[in-house]
């Protein structure tokens, strides 16, 4: 019982935080929510956050898988004969056709989740930059690419309905920007920002 007492006072304290903006409870409340964003085990994502209270703006950042990391079997296909299963990759256009909606979705798709999830209102705008990790062929080292950066506000957001959108479409009707080859890990850059308004 004391346990349970003990959870139902947290999760208590967590939506009187809510209701009154408190950073802490915001930036609890966004980590379950992502932690609940379930993606495919090929496509592990991973996000890092901070929420500026007096703004009430999140500036999410956004890590996807390189190119390299992710399937690239179009097909199986058994030869009776020699009794062995063999694949077929996806074409090379194929492949980055792929990658390129990967990033367009997640980054569409990031926002959303967090809009969702905060009923409340507490966040009114997100900085959201998406890339990837990948070991530079320069250095050997890892270097993290930028690949997408959007900043929006919940009302132009929200005014969308995402059922119906192509996400390439939506970013550049939001000012996002995008890598022009992702799959090639051309970075965007990002010294003059998204800001629109």
């Amino acid at each position: 019982e004391a346990s349970a007492a003990g959870a139902n006072q947290a999760l208590d304290n967590l939506i009187a935080g809510l209701q009154t903006g408190n950073a802490e409870a915001v930036l609890e409340y966004i980590s379950i929510v992502l932690e609940n964003s379930v993606y495919p085990d090929c496509v592990p994502i991973e996000h890092d956050f901070d929420f500026d209270a007096e703004l009430r703006e999140l500036d999410l950042k956004v890590t996807i898988p390189g190119p390299d990391e992710l399937p690239r079997i179009k097909a199986y296909k058994y030869a009776k004969g020699t009794d062995e299963i063999t694949s077929t990759d996806l074409p090379a256009k194929a492949q980055k056709d792929r990658y390129a909606s990967l990033l367009h979705q997640v980054t569409l798709r990031s926002v959303h989740e967090v809009f969702e999830a905060d009923r409340v209102g507490c966040i009114q705008r997100i900085s959201l930059s998406v890339g990837t990790d990948s070991i530079d062929p320069a250095t050997g080292q890892l270097k993290s690419t930028p690949l997408a950066a959007i900043a929006t506000d919940r009302t132009s957001f929200e005014a969308i309905d995402l059922s119906l959108v192509v996400p390439s479409a939506t970013l550049q009707h939001l000012g996002a920007l995008v890598s022009k080859n992702p799959h090639g890990l051309v970075a965007i850059d990002t010294s003059k920002g998204v800001r629109t308004t």
